[in-house]
């Protein structure tokens, strides 16, 4: 996709790559470049990276290869355009029901923090797919060599950032799937969101075990990467750390202006969930740094 050796690091690298293919290819190169050069570039990040990519990477390829550059258009616009559209690349309308909700407030804050916006060529949302995968690549480039009093923030960000993607995902790439079935389109933008859901797996599993293997009942771990931190609240029935005091207090003050209580905050998830009569179970979700 005409990223490689951008100066970025492989894992941004990786997901500029995917957020540039899931824009309109409109202009020639760049439908070019996704029929040519894409699994290319993905399976040389792949590697550099350690990731095991093979199959999904090997089924876009197949994919790539019998697709025309002239239909790519027409089937991006049939999946992500022209109305009704079957399934829409913004990530708010699967988690809020609505386009600018909470999600897309949320990410825009992030963009705010980071001193970043979007590009006034980019006529959507700011929890646009593509958006969303360019700016995780900027925050891997970001946290290249970051200090660790820099490094902290960016990875809460990136936690919140990455779960958003996961959760909104599946329903995403289940609507493209039928549409693509349904109305006979090639199978490219499916087989781009199995490669992008395969890679979010992997990126979760850095920090949370427990996302390593859904075949398995796994014991929930909560805030992995943050075991030394100096502020971690405990919590007030077994002792697990919940969160840790800055993220607290901005929970309860956003409950608290909303007018919602907050005592549950004082509870981990797994006393929480005993309380009410909840099992644990295995979910495609559980983040706990994301809020």
């Amino acid at each position: 996709m005409d990223t490689i050796h951008s100066g970025y690091p492989p894992r941004a690298e990786f997901w500029l790559c995917l957020a540039r293919a899931l824009l309109p290819p409109r202009r020639e190169i760049l439908a070019q470049a996704l029929r040519e050069d894409l699994a290319d570039d993905l399976e040389y990040l792949a590697t550099t990276l350690g990731m095991d990519l093979s199959d999904a990477i090997m089924e876009a390829r197949a994919t790539f290869s019998q697709t025309d550059a002239e239909s790519l258009l027409p089937a991006y616009s049939a999946l992500f355009l022209v109305p009704p559209i079957p399934a829409r690349l913004n990530a708010g309308v699967y988690l809020d029901g609505t386009l600018l909700g909470p999600n897309a407030k949320m990410l825009a804050e992030i963009f705010h923090r980071h001193g970043v916006e979007q590009s006034p060529d980019m006529h959507d949302t700011p929890d646009h797919f593509a958006t969303i995968l360019e700016f995780l690549a900027f925050l891997f480039h970001k946290a290249d060599g970051a200090e660790p009093a820099i490094l902290e923030p960016l990875l809460d960000d990136m936690e919140a950032v990455r779960g958003l993607l996961w959760r909104a995902l599946p329903e995403l790439l289940r609507r493209v799937t039928e549409t693509e079935q349904e109305r006979s389109l090639p199978a490219v933008y499916s087989a781009l969101l199995q490669i992008i859901k395969t890679v979010l797996r992997d990126e979760q599993g850095i920090f949370f075990y427990a996302t390593g293997n859904d075949e398995q009942e796994t014991a929930r771990r909560y805030f992995t990467k943050r075991g030394t931190a100096p502020d971690l609240v405990a919590c007030k029935a077994c002792g697990k750390p919940v969160a840790t005091a800055r993220e607290l207090k901005v929970i309860i003050d956003r409950l608290c202006q909303c007018g919602l209580p907050a005592d549950h905050l004082e509870l981990c998830p797994d006393c929480r969930d005993s309380m009410r009569g909840w099992k644990a179970g295995n979910t495609g979700f559980n983040l706990p740094g994301f809020r």
